[in-house]
């Protein structure tokens, strides 16, 4: 065995806007975790013979005489009864593939550290990859296999069903490293509000900065003591913005992604490689202007850079808008919520690409499966890869149980037994956690699933009028800050201290305020940060031809 190490690079964590709380956008990353304990290195065990690689076997040759007994790793808590369907997806495996699955969870303590945990110490074959998990950086740093002659000879299938635009998005350095699911999520930012309140004083619905400031200033009228928004400092080390009520501003600008570029920087969606300078712009001014005003008339706590998030203030009515973190399964989790609450309570959602016209599902690197380097049966686990999404009966076992003992499908709608019982699922809905093995061709909706695909319908439909129709172009891309760890560490220490407050509406003068950030994120090492960062986006432009 020879032993290969493995440079890692460390990057910041993409937002899990279905998994983050409210007003959360971010968590630290597995890479950053593994920084602070002074691990930059991955070792991983390969063949001696890795240099000159044998070829991987036509499927029709693929040995499948021996038992091969697998694992997969996977985001959050283990259902109650993980073992009972685990036995029955075994049964199905072993017959089709000779091979079981030992699902390993992560539970939601900590996952980011045992989520790196699990590819240092290559305890899993088959593992859940997001792109905020890093997907990109750890694959460029070697924590993947390579999987394009295997998915030519291996499982066709699978190839065909992902197709050849997705399979392409989940390139890194021009090879694929993971598989994503087949449906297509819209996961768009936008602001969820209590259209009960919109609708009883007849104010406008919040589709646009106007708008919002004025539904706000309506409830505060009409309600002096109602709470208006939740708003805290990022809960991440992100480098966009240090104040989440900064969301707004997708209401303004058609910008690449959700608050621009990092380090200050932007690009619009038709025009991605144009990137210019948004810090330093009057707009930015501007902008922080209307952020005070609306922090003077008390849309947020004088207290909001102290306030610790909580994700429960809209459903239990302490706020009446939400402007972060948000997404379209937020805003029917809200509907549920509010049904139930029997308030009379009623929820809307206007995503902000409605304004801006830049509206696009999620990437397809947000949910997929990768083969961890390292792997004794690559080949086996790819073909229990693509059981698991492309065989009806298998993928079924995998996302819902046994039917007839967790769930039933009425008129198409996917009910789980126990919870229409008023008891608690023992294997609820995508038990596994299983996000990475949708498959949008047979995926069973809830009920509450109407009224989320109408608007991804709706999205779709506008999606499709872009330069880009339908394509997430920024979150496939993956920062390498090796070269400028410090500075940026630096950058971000400035945001935190001093963009933040200005992003908060809590300085006195505005103009003075943003002439000291701007100094000091300068010296702290801003255009280094910028230097670098615009290379490698406008390389990732062109590789992908997103000019």
């Amino acid at each position: 065995m020879k032993k290969k190490v493995l440079s890692v690079l460390m990057s910041l964590a993409m937002t899990a806007t279905m998994l983050a709380g409210c007003g959360s956008t971010g968590a630290q990353s597995a890479a950053e975790q593994l920084d602070e304990q002074g691990v930059t290195e991955i070792a991983v065990e390969t063949q001696a013979a890795e240099e000159a690689p044998a070829e991987t076997a036509d499927a029709a040759e693929l040995d499948l005489s021996e038992q091969v007994d697998l694992v997969f790793y996977v985001m959050g808590d283990a259902p109650q009864d993980e073992e009972l369907v685990e036995a029955a997806l075994n049964e199905k495996l072993l017959e089709k593939c000779n091979a079981t699955v030992d699902m390993q969870f992560s539970t939601w303590t900590e996952f980011q550290q045992k989520y790196a945990n699990e590819i240092t110490s290559q305890g899993a074959d088959l593992i859940y990859i997001a792109n905020w998990l890093n997907y990109g950086l750890l694959a460029s740093s070697g924590a993947f296999e390579e999987l394009d002659d295997m998915l030519d000879t291996v499982a066709p299938d699978l190839k065909a069903m992902v197709g050849e635009s997705a399979l392409n998005m989940c390139k890194v350095g021009g090879k694929i490293y993971a598989v994503p699911n087949t449906w297509p999520e819209y996961v768009s930012n936008g602001v969820k509000y209590r259209e009960d309140l919109r609708a009883k004083y007849d104010l406008p619905v919040p589709n646009n900065l106007e708008n919002l400031e004025a539904y706000l200033l309506g409830i505060k009228e009409n309600e002096p003591d109602q709470g208006l928004l939740t708003v805290t400092t990022e809960e991440s080390s992100g480098f966009k913005t240090a104040f989440d009520a900064a969301w707004v501003l997708n209401f303004k600008y058609p910008w690449v992604s959700a608050n621009g570029l990092d380090y200050g920087l932007a690009a619009n969606y038709d025009t991605p490689t144009d990137v210019y300078d948004y810090w330093f712009s009057d707009d930015f001014v501007d902008d922080m202007k209307m952020l005070k005003r609306w922090a003077d008339e008390g849309f947020w706590s004088k207290s909001a850079l102290s306030d610790t998030n909580n994700s429960d203030s809209y459903k239990n009515g302490l706020c009446v808008a939400e402007v972060a973190g948000q997404n379209p399964n937020k805003q029917v989790t809200a509907i549920a919520d509010f049904a139930n609450a029997g308030e009379g309570w009623e929820s809307a959602y206007v995503a902000y690409g409605e304004t801006t016209g830049v509206i696009y599902p999620g990437h397809a690197t947000q949910n997929g499966t990768a083969i961890v380097r390292g792997c004794k049966n690559p080949e086996r686990a790819l073909l229990v890869l693509q059981a698991m999404l492309c065989d009806d009966e298998i993928n079924s076992i995998v996302q819902y149980g046994i039917e007839g003992t967790h769930y039933t499908v009425e008129d198409g709608i996917y009910k789980n037994l126990q919870e229409e019982a008023g008891e608690t699922a023992t294997f609820p809905y995508e038990g596994f956690n299983t996000w990475n093995l949708r498959n949008g061709e047979t995926k069973l909706p809830q009920k509450t699933d109407v009224a989320l695909q109408e608007m991804f319908d709706k999205y779709a439909e506008m999606g499709a009028k872009t330069k880009f129709p339908n394509v997430n172009i920024y979150d496939g891309f993956s920062e390498n800050y090796e070269a400028y760890s410090a500075e940026r560490s630096a950058v971000n220490n400035v945001m935190r201290q001093y963009l933040a407050p200005i992003e908060a509406g809590l300085v006195d003068d505005v103009d003075a305020a943003v002439e000291e950030f701007r100094t000091l994120v300068k010296d702290a090492g801003l255009d280094k940060c910028r230097e670098e960062y615009t290379k490698q986006w406008i390389a990732y432009c062109e590789e992908y031809d997103y000019k």
